[in-house]
Order: structure tokens, then sequence, then C-alpha cells
């Protein structure tokens, strides 16, 4: 149980439902979220309010939002969260073999990649650990940060959230990606106006990759031919194969040389991107965060280096 103000007691379970319902805004989606029915989702968050003395959340068809209370209960109960989890870390590695669950939310781009091969070698090292890993969009990775789902994200530096710390920034450059019998595959950079008349295969609109992009375009006067949009880049590398278009992705995207029948060229003047290692800033990074960043930054580092 965790202790609240005013003799309150409410479990784990309690403020992981809040919590999450918060974030989601729906009874649907957070039930599904917590593997829980839905009429099991409202007891527990009616028992919460009922304990409290307030409501937390005002519903309204099927959506549901925060009421003033609510606002200021949440983090709170995230932060509660968070110190629980590493408190229970520290626990289960004094014995010597760390155990228990590894939260990441990573950027698409990045899990693409690198990522799984940083898991790799984590899982090797530590076999008992639960790694969930949690791929978005930048707004996502800096919300499950922000929220406390995540242990720590792998994301845009630029814009954190105020109560999110940005370390360990690194500047990823973007490529062109074009298929083998492209004209443009014999230069050995490409400007970004060479691309302009081209359909592209292109990430959807809010992610940061595609803001980075069309801010260049923009101040270069051009306007990009979105043709095909994507949210995985498996897919976008098979539809540049397909001669459907051509991609500009970032460093870490970059597949392998014999993965797919494409090629890749560095862009002139470049497009980069500041990606850092995000944690709550009141909330330091637990032993099992430290141990997979102490692999995965060296592959990262490698992976966006590797063609310059």
């Amino acid at each position: 149980m965790v202790a609240m103000r005013g003799d309150v007691d409410l479990s784990a379970r309690h403020l992981r439902a809040v919590v999450t319902l918060a974030r989601f805004g729906s009874f649907v989606a957070t039930a599904a979220q917590l593997h829980m029915s839905q009429p099991g989702l409202s007891r527990i968050v009616q028992q919460v309010e009922t304990r409290l003395g307030v409501k937390l959340f005002t519903r309204a068809s099927r959506r549901v939002s925060l009421t003033e209370a609510g606002r200021e209960f949440i983090p709170a109960a995230e932060r509660l969260l968070g110190e629980l989890s590493q408190q229970i870390q520290k626990v289960r590695t004094l014995d010597g073999e760390m155990r228990g669950q590894l939260v990441i939310a990573s950027l698409m781009s990045i899990s693409h990649h690198v990522l799984p091969d940083a898991l790799v070698e984590f899982r090797k090292q530590h076999p008992k650990m639960y790694i969930h890993i949690r791929e978005g969009l930048a707004s996502a990775v800096q919300e499950d940060v922000r929220s406390g789902l995540a242990d720590f994200g792998i994301g845009n530096a630029a814009g954190a959230h105020e109560n999110i710390t940005a370390e360990s920034i690194a500047v990823e450059p973007c490529y062109v990606v074009l298929p083998r019998r492209h004209r443009l595959c014999a230069q050995a950079t490409i400007k970004l106006k060479d691309i302009s008349g081209d359909p592209m295969i292109s990430m959807p609109t809010d992610s940061g990759l595609r803001l980075t992009i069309d801010t260049a375009a923009g101040a270069m006067g051009l306007t990009l031919n979105h043709s095909i949009v994507t949210n995985q880049f498996g897919s976008l590398f098979d539809f540049v194969a397909s001669n459907l278009g051509v991609a500009i992705v970032p460093a870490a995207a970059l597949p392998a040389a014999n993965d797919y029948p494409v090629v890749a060229r560095p862009l002139r003047p470049a497009i980069k991107r500041r990606i850092g290692i995000l944690r709550l800033t009141e909330r330091p990074l637990s032993p099992a965060s430290k141990a997979f960043l102490n692999i995965f930054q060296p592959k990262f580092l490698a992976a966006i280096g590797r063609r310059e």
C-alpha cells in the first residue's frame, strides 16, 4: 500500500489506474492498457475518488477529463509510482543479480535498428529483467517520461517539457534514401532542391522528423511532395525499394547495406536533430536504466556517425 496524507491508503494499483486513465482519457483504452475489464477499472477509480473524497474525473460520453482536483492529484500519483518503482529495483539488486521491469520510451527511428542491438546484449547480461519498449513519435516519448510510465526516453532534446531533463545529447544527421536506379545515386551528396520534385515517402505530419524536414525545406523556399505517408520505417524502405519515391531519414534508422535495395546519401546542407536521454528532473536514472544506457549509447553514436 502507498500511504497518502490524511490517513488515506491507496495501492499502487489504484494509482496506476488513475494515472493511466488521465493519460488516455478513455476507460476503453485504459482498461486495454492495464489488461482489466472496464467495470473493474470503473470500480477502482470510484474507490480512489471515494477515499480521497473528491472527484478526479468528469465523465462525458466516451471521454473523461480531469477536474481541478484531478490535475492537482495526478502529478503526485505519478511521482509516487516512480519512487516506488525505483525502490523496488534497488531491493531486487541486493543479491547482485538485476531483476524487475525496465520501461523505455523511444522514437520509432531509433527502435527500428539500434535499440534491438542494445537489447540483445542487455538481455545476455541481465536475463531476469523484464523490458517494455514503448515506440512512438516525439510527443508520445515525452509524455511517457513526463507521466512516469517510462523509466527514461530516447527522443528529441529540443522542446522538452519543463519537468524533463535531456542528457547525453547527440546531433544526428539525416540522409536521403533512394532506389538503386535513381538518377541521383551517382552523387556523393544530395541537396534538398535536387529531390523537391520527387514523390516522397514520409513520416506523419505530427512527427518531429517531418517537422524538421518541412521547416528546412520552407527556409529554402521549397515545398516537398509527400506522396506516401507511413509510420513504420520498414514500410518506408520497402516503398523506396519499390521505386515509389525517395525518403529522408535520420542516420540511426538507416538499414544495413544488404537489408534493402536502396542507396543512402548525405544531405548538404545537412539537416540534423538533437537526440537525448530524457528523464524526469526529480527522478534519477535507476541502476537498470544506467546499465542499459551503458550498452545503448556507444551503439547509437556509432550508428549516427558510421556514414559520415
